[in-house]
């Protein structure tokens, strides 16, 4: 047995970038800690996966704000991490699809307000007032301005802010068009959440050369070369809890998978978790370690509606065709009418999609797709609900889907009814198909255990967003928690953000004035 193994200063539960950030900024602040995660490959959503010879991301669609001093840039850098960026199409890196109108969304707050005037001539007050709120939002949260005006929206949603200044169903759509991004309707969404994540994107859009599995590498590169480990294909069974205090982690019994020399248990006197927050309350801590208002906080929780993404390759070069870098959205006037169908456990009759183009997002990187080709995805919300897809305890609990025929049947549908509407952001799509995958909430189950089968963690609705999040410290000594449903949020910049939250809170004061100098890691 490797002793190294048995003990650490910090031992981190879920390799997904939240866990991984909180790591790498306690290696490079001097702590001897150790990554355990159940998967093959570290990096959670931020993954990439081959099949027949094409390389898909898992959850890395695009970024905001990655240009010299933008919010990722700023969280890698203390650690010495260099990643290169390609920004998309800054006339247009979103573009909007409607049976009878397209609208790109450009980079830039200025040219943005510009195209909305000349497209909506009627409203420019409205449009003006939408500005103006998520511009003064953005800077009270991220940067630097009056945090009193984040408080005065804390309660708002996006749809009372369409309200008050009575917009039109069309602009309504046009300005909640990212909806998919936090998969809630305008009535239920934080906004507060809607509009720093616009404003995210209104600073550039961009994807990292090589993919999303090279912030994680990265990562991971920074733990090891601190002295740190990152463990695979290794479940946590249980949080150890003794004299009132987390100390370390109880693995599964060792399976064929598990690395040889790796103990049943590892002892800390700190834990972190960045597995689900369902999860890691009610299961690998216990109800009875925790504060009984958390734990009841936590149960009511509700969860983001989860997603179904086809995986394609086509046979046609869309790059050689002149088609620009940017995602398309499909989109309609009655949002709120599809939500109340997913809500309700179905499926909306021609529900929005998104489709993205790895190919032309990082057009250098040969492992996507031939010469001649265009690697993508599209994908839509859909309901989370077991009995949905046609099984009944779920992955969690063990159970086998893939040859379930309710499922099979089920993903079937899904795998048609996205593409034929993907038709309207990319005409005759379905007629250059060369390969395909799917992956649906069951996956995701499978892969990552999220609660609902979910990217984003709980629900982004006002009563669940910023101080009613978890904080990183539960109220259990020696237990700390990150990730998607924290105090942080959810996509990579929020749960990066929350994992220096959490490592801030681990050594009691902002980590980053604690790091040594770092050597570079990326390129």
């Amino acid at each position: 047995m490797d002793r190294s193994l048995r003990d650490a200063d910090v031992v981190v539960i879920g390799a997904g970038l939240g866990g991984l950030t909180a790591a790498a900024y306690l290696a490079a602040a001097g702590k001897r800690v150790i990554v355990v995660d159940r998967h093959s490959v570290a990096g959670g959503n931020a993954t990439v996966f081959t099949h027949h010879g094409y390389e898909f991301d898992v959850g890395v669609h695009y970024l905001g704000d990655c240009g010299p001093g933008g919010g990722i840039p700023r969280i890698l850098e203390p650690l010495g991490i260099e990643l290169a960026f390609r920004e998309m199409d800054p006339d247009g890196f979103d573009t909007l699809v409607y049976t009878d109108q397209t609208f790109r969304v450009p980079k830039g707050v200025d040219v943005f307000r510009d195209r909305l005037h000349t497209t909506f001539p009627n409203e420019r007050d409205a449009i003006d007032a939408y500005l103006e709120t998520i511009v003064t939002i953005d800077r009270g949260l991220v940067g630097g301005g009056d945090f009193g005006a984040v408080l005065a929206h804390g309660d708002d949603t996006l749809g009372s802010l369409f309200d008050a200044h009575r917009m039109s169903p069309r602009l309504r759509s046009v300005l909640g068009a990212q909806h998919g991004t936090y998969a809630l309707p305008p009535s239920r969404s934080s906004l507060v959440l809607h509009s720093v994540l616009v404003m995210h994107y209104l600073k550039g859009a961009y994807y990292p050369e090589g993919g999303g599995q090279v912030i994680a590498d990265a990562l991971v590169d920074v733990i090891r070369c601190r002295g740190g480990e990152v463990i695979l294909r290794t479940p946590v069974e249980q949080v150890i809890v003794e004299h009132g205090a987390a100390c370390g982690v109880r693995l599964r019994p060792p399976s064929p998978e598990r690395r040889r020399g790796v103990p049943d248990e590892i002892r800390a006197p700190v834990v972190v978790s960045n597995a689900d927050l369902r999860r890691t309350v009610l299961d690998l801590v216990g109800p009875e370690h925790l504060p009984a208002d958390l734990v009841a906080r936590v149960q009511h929780f509700r969860m983001s509606l989860p997603l179904y993404v086809l995986y394609l390759i086509l046979d046609r070069d869309l790059r050689a065709e002149g088609h620009p870098n940017t995602n398309v959205y499909v989109c309609h006037d009655d949002v709120e009418g599809d939500y109340a169908r997913l809500f309700a456990g179905d499926m909306p009759e021609h529900p929005g999609v998104y489709l993205t183009f790895a190919s032309l997002k990082d057009p250098t990187n040969p492992r996507l797709c031939r010469p001649g080709q265009t690697n993508l995805q599209v994908m839509t919300m859909c309901p989370p609900d077991h009995a949905f897809w046609g099984i009944g305890r779920g992955t969690a609990e063990g159970e086998r889907y893939r040859r379930n025929p309710d499922y099979r049947r089920r993903r079937s549908q899904l795998r048609d009814l996205v593409l034929t509407t993907a038709d309207a952001g990319l005409p005759g799509i379905a007629d250059v198909v060369a390969y395909e995958e799917s992956a649906t909430p069951i996956t995701h189950e499978r892969f990552v255990h999220s609660t609902g089968g979910t990217s984003y963690g709980i629900e982004a609705s006002p009563e669940q967003f910023l101080a009613r999040r978890p904080a990183p410290a539960l109220g259990l000594p020696g237990l700390f928690v990150c990730g998607a449903s924290t105090i942080g949020g959810h996509g990579i910049g929020g749960v990066m953000g929350g994992g220096v939250m959490a490592a801030s809170a681990v050594v009691g004061a902002p980590i980053r004035d604690l790091l040594e100098s770092a050597p570079t890691v990326g390129g």
